[in-house]
């Protein structure tokens, strides 16, 4: 498995630039907070992931239903500063607002597009709403928790511009797996503006939780906590983070593993499509 120090030292150009676009000290910080988010996973007893395509190695857990896996997929595309940092922080508060003794903080593995079958139709929204209620603090939580623990001001980001959420009511199916049913639910491509109000609804109740009390000091206590367990598990020390920060992101080559997560190399797969973005900023 790629640990973070290989992945941040073979990191390449990704489409926002982030290497040009943010200041040295503005990377230093992003650096060190990575650092800290790996060690956090780790002192909860998780593997990050930072294979491109990490998300498909979770996908088959899923698929296997496998209660004994303990990766975390967190790199989604080239893009370090904003995303792999984001998808970090989004990761860790998961894990606060979870089980971190159960694979994937305790949620269930056929969820959320799907139900375990014993669940009454009639019960859908209520079984779905604290994994949708988790996910709200997750999403949300990435700029207040990175703003708030490091002093980030820039935008960070997760792997998609929008919480995943079931929202029960629509009309969308996805396959479940072995003992879970489909829950027809609002799709956010061919519904976007009723998933939207739905999603603002539910975020301005997770923005309401991070507001009351001392949450935002106990989330960043138990992130650091779990950092402090990780760091002690470590191997060997973190690469310097000024070092890191100044050291500029590789080209991608036809051979590389492709930016978009298959398996397939670059040159076989986006480099193909002569017109993404993506593909442009990555391999000039």
């Amino acid at each position: 498995m790629l640990e973070v120090v290989a992945a941040l030292a073979s990191a390449r150009r990704c489409p926002c630039d982030c290497h040009a676009t943010l200041t040295l000290d503005e990377r230093v910080a992003g650096i060190r907070a990575i650092y800290r988010l790996d060690d956090a996973l780790r002192g909860w007893g998780y593997l990050p992931t930072y294979e491109i395509h990490g998300d498909v190695l979770w996908r088959e857990a899923q698929q296997r239903n496998d209660a004994t896996y303990r990766g975390v997929a967190v790199r989604f595309g080239e893009c370090i500063y904003r995303r792999l940092l984001g998808s970090l922080l989004h990761e860790c508060i998961h894990a606060v607002c979870g089980d971190v003794n159960e694979a994937n903080y305790g949620v269930l593995f056929g969820l959320p597009y799907a139900v375990p079958k014993e669940v009454p139709e009639k019960d859908e929204e209520t079984f779905l709403d604290p994994f949708n209620f988790a996910e709200a603090r997750a999403w949300l939580g990435v700029g207040l928790v990175g703003q708030t623990m490091f002093g980030l001001d820039w935008d960070l980001r997760t792997a998609r511009e929008v919480g995943t959420y079931c929202f029960v009511g629509g009309n969308a199916l996805v396959p479940g797996i072995a003992g879970y049913r489909s829950v027809a639910h609002i799709d956010r491509q061919h519904h976007p503006a009723r998933y939207a109000t739905r999603a603002s609804a539910i975020q301005e109740r997770a923005r309401v939780w991070f507001d009351s009390g001392n949450t935002m000091a106990d989330v960043i206590r138990q992130i650091d906590e779990a950092s402090a367990r990780g760091a002690k598990r470590r191997a060997r020390a973190h690469a310097d983070p000024l070092l890191v920060a100044k050291t500029p992101p590789k080209k991608t080559s036809g051979n590389d593993p492709c930016i978009c997560g298959s398996r397939s190399k670059f040159n076989l797969c986006c480099a193909t499509q002569s017109s993404a973005p993506s593909a442009q900023a990555l391999s000039r």
